[in-house]
This record gives structure tokens, sequence and C-alpha cells, in this order.
């Protein structure tokens, strides 16, 4: 039994061995290992996951929070044009997208706790100083200023999870990260209709929203420098099995985020990706639709003849919705293909939206925006998730979710022009846009699918050994590594 149990060491070690400078090799798991990893996975989660989901609920409902004072009487308590109007909304786009790609970049210029600390808390108090503005022109420069602070959030999350998961765990948690939005929604419009229901000094109904939640995001914010964790390798709650089973099993993977360093060439290669710019266009139309639901759901429900209080409760349903959306993606993540859930529940999507939109019956609106929401929510995470696992490598993962997330995020700063009062109560052209660019993004990810098929399945037929390239210059291939497989 000891010579048989041996033997069965020598071959794990010279497997260990044969493939310690691979990338992209699944490893194998002992049955004591696969304990180990279960035991290290349920700490990260509870180290990792609850502070960052906190964090983004806070910077949803301090970004969102414009359409309930939209409906509580901003336009008429600092007197705002008609281009100050869509500018409110639409400026804190504009820094934001700017600034998503060198915040991320930034990311890794400092630790985690401490990068995401500071921009939480420079957000909250901008959203603070929004309940103190005198007119339209220093709102738009606040609301730009948070833009610029709030940039480095999402895409920042969302390639600071693979620094703890492997490509097959990191889905899953992508999507638990992101239904956030359903959450920021159910509780941000109740709350936000409570804020501005109370009496407070000369404070108007809108300022009143933006002082508490404020207030609120810069506890949450502030808490994060202690609780965030920075590196798996550097992480302190491990045991030493523990420790080094994830160590091995992120490195094989996709690397390490300690050792993953900024680099120019790399970074340009990443821009000059058409597949990137592929994923930017899926998720523009995606965000569209979730973006125009989110910060004029108020504003529409409003036009049905409620008050903004009512109004801007009722905003909660589609959001809601959509989170029920998220809780059936998590249960059916590793079955069905991302592309397939994807065009599921972007066709739902696009039925609840038109039908949400054209109807004439008060009950029917209601109704389809309920369903629009459960179908676009979930939809953000699944392609967060797919173009995620698809970049090969940490850095890479890093610049190629600034760049999605930027360009999709420039609908914030187009569709706000179509559902300005004018408009109203039809916004015609904003819901023919909204539609028509969610049609696109069903098309170009049927095709991204079909391209990736074929990569694989060449790859798969046309074997390359590269065993003899150091780990470093296996790292620089990244998806176009010979044992790298697309997931579809």
């Amino acid at each position: 039994m000891s010579n048989h149990s041996d033997m069965s060491k020598d071959i794990r070690d010279y497997k260990a061995h044969k493939t310690e400078n691979m990338v992209n090799v699944v490893q194998e798991l002992t049955e004591e290992e696969k304990i180990l990893t279960k035991s290290a996975i349920r700490k990260i989660d509870i180290r990792v996951l609850p502070i960052v989901m906190l964090m983004y609920i806070a910077a949803l409902i301090d970004r969102s929070n414009i359409g309930a004072a939209l409906a509580n009487g901003l336009v008429k308590g600092l007197k705002l044009s008609q281009s100050e109007e869509a500018n409110v909304t639409a400026m804190f786009y504009v820094t934001y997208i700017l600034c998503e790609t060198p915040s991320n970049i930034l990311l890794k210029k400092f630790k985690p706790h401490t990068w995401f600390a500071f921009i939480g808390t420079a957000w909250s108090v901008t959203c603070i100083l929004l309940a103190f503005c005198k007119n339209g022109t220093t709102f738009v420069i606040a609301r730009a200023a948070l833009g610029i602070f709030e940039a480095g959030l999402t895409p920042g999350i969302v390639s600071y999870l693979p620094y703890w998961y492997t490509r097959s765990e990191v889905a899953y948690r992508m999507t638990m990260f992101f239904s956030a939005i359903g959450i920021a929604g159910i509780i941000g419009n109740p709350i936000a209709a409570a804020f501005a229901s109370m009496k407070l000094g000369n404070f108007m109904p809108f300022q009143l929203i933006f002082l508490f939640e404020g207030s609120v995001t810069l506890i949450i914010c502030a808490s994060a420098f202690f609780i965030i964790q920075d590196y798996p390798d550097q992480a302190k709650f491990f045991t030493p099995e523990e420790h080094e089973i994830v160590v091995r099993r992120l490195r094989a993977d996709q690397g390490m985020a300690s050792k993953a360093k900024a680099n120019f060439k790399e970074t340009i290669d990443v821009i000059l990706d058409w597949r990137i710019w592929m994923y930017a266009q899926i998720y523009f139309g995606i965000n569209n639709a979730y973006t125009v639901i989110s910060i004029f759901a108020p504003t529409m429900i409003k036009n049905l003849d409620y008050s903004g209080t009512t109004a801007t409760f009722m905003a909660a349903i589609p959001n809601a919705t959509g989170f029920i959306g998220c809780v059936i993606v998590l249960s059916i993540l590793n079955k069905v293909k991302y592309w397939k859930l994807i065009f599921i529940f972007g066709a739902i999507t696009i039925l609840g939206y038109a039908v949400a939109a054209y109807a004439k019956a008060k009950v029917v609106k209601l109704i389809f925006i309920a369903v629009a929401g459960f179908g676009s929510i979930p939809n953000i995470p699944v392609l967060i998730s797919w173009m995620s696992v698809n970049q090969g490598g940490i850095y890479k993962g890093a610049i190629a979710s600034a760049i999605v997330i930027s360009y999709s995020s420039i609908c914030g700063a187009i569709s706000p022009k179509f559902f300005v009062t004018k408009y109203s109560p039809d916004f015609t052209v904003g819901n023919l846009f909204a539609i028509g660019m969610y049609v696109l993004s069903l098309v170009l990810s049927i095709f991204l699918s079909l391209y990736f098929s074929r990569i694989n399945k060449h790859r798969d037929t046309n074997p390359v050994d590269v065993s003899h390239m150091l780990e470093e210059d296996q790292r620089k291939l990244n998806d176009r590594h010979p044992l790298f497989r697309y997931k579809l």
C-alpha cells in the first residue's frame, strides 16, 4: 500500500513539474485538495464579495438618484434650462467614460483597498455637495466630478474579481456582484422617495435625496479602506494549505494579480483588439436599455398621472423583476452558454420595452416596464462575465473591462437628450434608439459566438507545444495562447 501511495505521489509531482510553467492548464486536484479549495473559496466569498457589492449598491444609488431628483422638483428648484436638464445626466457619463480606462491603469499603481476607498469617499462627498448647488452650472459641474470618481469602481471591480477566482468560478461571482443593480433599484427609489418626503429646514425635496444618500455612502466607503482585501497571495485569512492551492490554481489560470504590471505595449494591443470593441458594442445596447429604465422610469411613470413621490416608489418595480432575473441566471449560469443567455434575456427585454413604450393602457405599460427590467438587468453580468473570461490574462482583462464599460457608457450621454421634457410623454426617438441598439447587440453576440467556436475547433485540431516557453512569455499571449479556449 505504501509503495502504491508513493507511486501516485510521484506521478502527481511529475505532472506538477511538467506543467508548472504552463498556463491555461486545468489543475487536477485530489479529494483533499478539492475540500481545501471549497474552504478557501468560501472564505474569499465572505471577505471579498460583500464589501464590493455594498459599494456598488451605493454607487448605483448615487448616480441614479438624478432620476428621482428630476421627478421631485430639480428642474424648477434650480431653474434648469433645457440644455442643463439634459446635461445633469449626460455630463456624468462624459467624465465617467473618459476616466474609466485611466482609472483601471491607476488601480495597478495602488493597492485595491486604498484605491477603492479613495474614489468611494470622493464621490460620496461630491454627492453630498449636490445638495448645496444653487444653480444649473454648479450642479452640472458637480455631476461631472461625480462621474470622474465613480469611473474607477465598476471596471475596477470587474478586473478585481479575477484576482481571486478562476475562469470557471468568476462568472457566478460576477453575477452576484451585478445583482446589486436590482437591489440598488429596489431600495434606492423608495429610499429616495422617503427622503424627498421629509422636511428639513429650507432644503427642497431633491436636495434631501443627495444629502442623506451621500452621507450613507461616505460611511460605507470610508469603512472599505479597512475591509477590502488586496491580493490572494498576500491574504492572511488562508491556512498554509489553502494558500498553496489558491495560488497554484490562479497561477495556472490567468496568473497572479500582484505580479501583473501596467504595460504600454500590451495596453495598445488590447485597444487594437477588434473583439474587445465587438463586446463593447454588444454591451452598449444592453446598457442603454438598462440606463433608460433605471434613470427615466420615475419620469415615465410620472407621465402616467402619478405624483413624483409615487412614481419614484414605483420605479423600483423593474429593478425588483431584474433582481429575480439575476437569481434565475445564477441557477442556470453553468448550464447555458453565455450567448444563449444574452439572446433569451435580450428578446424578453425588447418585447417588454416595446410594449411599455407604445402601449396606451396604464396597467399594460407598468406590467411591461417590469418585463423589460426582468430581461435587461441579468444581461449585464452575463455580458461582462463573458467578456472577462475570454481575455486570458489579468492585465488584459483590466484594460478590456475599462474599454467595454467606457464605450457602453456613451449611451448615458446620448439617451438623456431623447428623454427631456419636450419629448414627453411618448419619447419616440429615445425608445426607437434603445430597441434598435438592443437588436444589434443580439446579432453581434451570435456572430461572436460563431467566431469563438471556429477558433476553438482550430486549436483542438492543430495542437501547439509551448512547454518550452517561459511562463512570462506565455502570459503575454493572453487569449492567443494555444491552450486557451474561449467560453461560448
